[in-house]
């Protein structure tokens, strides 16, 4: 069980991904053909058009960074940054598979023991050598700090034991056949540990030291974050010199912005902007799948109105999310009931699309608010939902309200700035019900059913405490049959789309306006990949 159970494994992770993304995206290769994390992209640096100017990439976004704590953070705009700017030991290639990233090879000891080398010439942006060591303490910081945010998924890490600089292993508590996706998602950025140790972790957040192709040249919160490339990578330089990203949380400004020219790639844009774009002269639309989730976050914690499971079903059958679907994302959107996205291991097609993921009966729903003692309506929710932090959320929350009124349900919806509902959910401070849109950066069911499966994640969130679930749950996160790790993956969907912690309203397509000066095409992660963002021949 060594290199041929790890080959095994992969190809299976990446054959259950294929299978459960046929019909998704295109996932050919970008124009200039080009493997951007791996640095192979021939002559990145030089200009097509032979100009001497600078090459600056602006690229307008709905939320603002979280924080410049690598390991901090479950936001994809602060991942975003991170992908660009540091290095993991594995990736996700375009079409989503694992690839090693800065590992060379790679071995299954045992059940509880992996054997892993790194390359010898990558080094941090401040000269330093990256090491085993800092391999390291960037895992058993992530593993054992329980403050951090992505520490549930991490915890399954016992140590790691370096053997000499580009060599150790991973030893874990239990069997993790997640272990190579894990450690291409968010918080697996290598961290300095030499660099750290002198100036400290709260110094080093102020101006994070890492080894990717670019570097962050500063942060102005609110109004931009800007890009360098990092001139001592270990692979071909970027193609771009700067890389600045602007937070625009009101849509109509993204895309005015993009109209004007200041910026090259906008996302979220919603459908009734869909055709100015399209029909500008320097502008249009590209569409990709993704595995974000438009959900309904519900409280289920004692004493809480949601906490009563009928009220939680009617709270479902209240929302046509066809209607939603077609009339607010016109098409860009398909009814689900479950947290994990169509293009995740582990994903239960039962639940998903406009007959299966829509169970709209208003009638019923009322008599549940009924039998739950509201016969004249009036059930008290306060709703919260962001401002332009996904794609039409606003318009989503005010159309849901709407339904939940139309029921019985007295509903006080606070509508928020992006930045603001992203504190309210990192801090847990929601009500009753929090609309946000999540993905899932490790493209394994592990990772969103983490919700149900482990209360540790969920207390003081949803405070969903479900036994069955749980021991499913801990069950298939030590499963390495993995046809059957899927199986019990859709069990735990199954048994959350019965007890409603969330309602999964919709998966979401990427709806990305880009300048005709660029080539880019729309990655199921969300990531902008640099060298994947060419310009235009």
């Amino acid at each position: 069980m060594k290199k041929r159970m790890l080959a095994w494994i992969l190809a299976s992770l990446t054959i259950l991904s294929l299978l459960a993304g046929c019909g998704g995206k295109d996932t050919s290769t970008p124009s200039n053909g080009s493997d951007p994390a791996s640095g192979s992209t021939p002559n990145a640096a030089s200009d097509p058009s032979g100009s001497e100017e600078p090459k600056v990439l602006k690229i307008g976004i709905s939320a603002d960074l979280m924080t410049l704590d690598p390991q901090a953070h479950a936001h994809n705009s602060t991942d975003n940054m991170f992908q660009m700017i540091g290095v993991r030991l594995f990736r996700r290639a375009n079409d989503m598979s694992l690839v090693p990233m800065i590992v060379t090879e790679y071995e299954i000891v045992d059940d509880t023991t992996w054997k892993m080398t790194i390359r010898d010439d990558v080094v941090f942006s401040n000269g330093d050598p990256l090491t085993a060591a800092d391999v390291k303490f960037t895992l058993e910081r992530e593993a054992t700090d329980a403050s951090l945010v992505e520490n549930n998924f991490w915890k399954g890490i016992k140590y790691v034991e370096v053997i000499d600089d580009h060599n150790f292993y991973i030893h874990t508590f239990d069997a993790k056949p997640d272990l190579l996706s894990l450690l291409a998602k968010s918080g697996g950025d290598i961290m300095p540990s030499k660099y750290i140790e002198e100036v400290g972790m709260d110094e080093y957040i102020k101006d994070p030291i890492m080894a990717g192709q670019y570097k962050l040249k500063e942060w102005i919160p609110n109004d931009h974050f800007t890009l360098i490339r990092n001139d001592l990578y270990y692979g071909d330089a970027g193609i771009w010199d700067e890389i600045v990203f602007r937070p625009i949380p009101e849509s109509s400004t993204r895309v005015s912005e993009l109209l004007t020219g200041g910026v090259d790639i906008i996302d979220n844009v919603p459908p009734n902007e869909w055709e100015r774009i399209n029909t500008s002269e320097n502008d249009h639309m590209v569409t990709g799948d993704t595995s974000r989730i438009l959900l309904l976050n519900i409280r289920c914690t004692e004493g809480s109105v949601t906490a009563d499971p009928k009220v939680r079903e009617a709270i479902e059958l209240a929302i046509d999310k066809e209607q939603i679907c077609d009339e607010l994302l016109q098409g860009a959107g398909t009814p689900t009931r479950t947290r994990v996205g169509s293009g995740v291991t582990g994903f239960n097609w039962d639940l998903f699309g406009p007959e299966k993921g829509n169970l709209y009966n208003p009638e019923r729903a009322k008599e549940l608010l009924a039998e739950a003692g509201y016969p004249n309506g009036g059930c008290p929710v306060t709703y919260t939902a962001g401002r332009g932090r996904s794609l039409m959320d606003s318009e989503i929350a005010q159309m849901c309200a709407a339904m939940l009124t139309a029921v019985g349900f007295d509903v006080n919806l606070q509508i928020v700035d992006g930045s603001v509902l992203s504190d309210i959910w990192s801090s847990k401070t929601n009500e009753e019900i929090i609309q946000i849109a999540l993905s899932d950066s490790q493209y394994d069911a592990a990772y969103p059913l983490i919700h149900y499966g482990d209360f540790n994640r969920v207390a003081g969130l949803t405070d969903y405490d479900n036994k069955e679930c749980q021991a499913l749950y801990e069950s298939a996160l030590v499963n390495m049959d993995l046809e059957e790790r899927a199986k019990q993956m859709e069990e735990i969907q199954a048994i959350a789309a019965e007890d409603r912690p969330h309602v999964c309203i919709a998966q979401q397509k990427d709806l990305i306006g880009v300048s005709n000066k660029i080539q880019f095409s729309p990655r199921m992660d969300d990531f902008y990949i640099p060298n994947e963002i060419t310009p235009a021949d």
